[in-house]
């Protein structure tokens, strides 16, 4: 073998970042207390050891135009009055979930409010709290590997505000909140009347010179 062509491509490897191996702590193999749950496959997920995960330091993200390869996950959370609710994808698919005292769990246990299917995150991993003139925190709940807002790991617990940027475990959502609403004018009858119909039309679907006052299709009640 070629001395030089071997020193060279040790080199290539030394420099080359695909080669770099993300380091997994021993303590990995550490099983977390057990718990008693129902028998089954979600059962036995639950009961697994959480990995400890060493994430990198926190990068600016760069812009992708690709689009994106599964829905963006989001927590969204609603305040009506004097009570709340959240409205998620997590995991899978869109739900509302409303909870008496407010109080939202999220973990590796199935009977969690939010139940993850992850390796990274703890079985009781962290929990969305809402409190009437606070509004939403996030408390992780000592998590092995943290609960992180927009990049920065949380102590105890943070308000979220709208558009926050979250990581539990290995899953990364955001947050939204909303707290105003509105309530609108009724539509025209006849507009209304166009759009409940299934006939087809052989001119444009709203003809609005035909309407005595266009502009009520617009109008709302602030």
């Amino acid at each position: 073998m070629n001395p030089k062509l071997s020193s060279f491509e040790h080199q290539r490897q030394q420099a080359d970042p695909c080669h770099v191996v993300d380091q997994v702590s021993p303590s990995a193999t550490q099983a977390e207390s057990s718990d008693e749950f129902a028998e089954g496959d979600d059962a036995a997920f639950a009961k697994v050891a959480t990995l400890m995960m060493d994430f990198p330091a926190s990068e600016p993200e760069a812009v992708s135009t690709e689009a994106p390869s599964e829905p963006l996950k989001y927590i969204q959370g609603v305040v009506q009055g004097k009570q709340a609710f959240i409205i998620t994808n997590l995991p899978d698919e869109s739900q509302t979930l409303a909870q008496p005292q407010m109080v939202w769990t999220i973990g590796r246990n199935r009977e969690a409010a939010i139940p993850l299917r992850d390796r990274a995150m703890s079985r009781r991993h962290a929990v969305i709290l809402y409190i009437q003139g606070v509004g939403f925190q996030l408390i992780d709940l000592n998590s092995m590997n943290g609960s992180f807002v927009n990049g920065d790991r949380i102590q105890q617990r943070h308000v979220l505000k709208d558009g926050d940027r979250i990581r539990v475990g290995s899953i990364n959502f955001t947050f939204y909140v909303s707290q105003r609403s509105r309530a609108l004018d009724p539509i025209h009858p006849e507009v209304l009347a166009r759009f409940n119909t299934s006939e087809p039309r052989s001119k444009p679907f709203i003809d609005y010179a035909e309407l005595e006052d266009p502009e009520v299709l617009f109008k709302s009640r602030t």
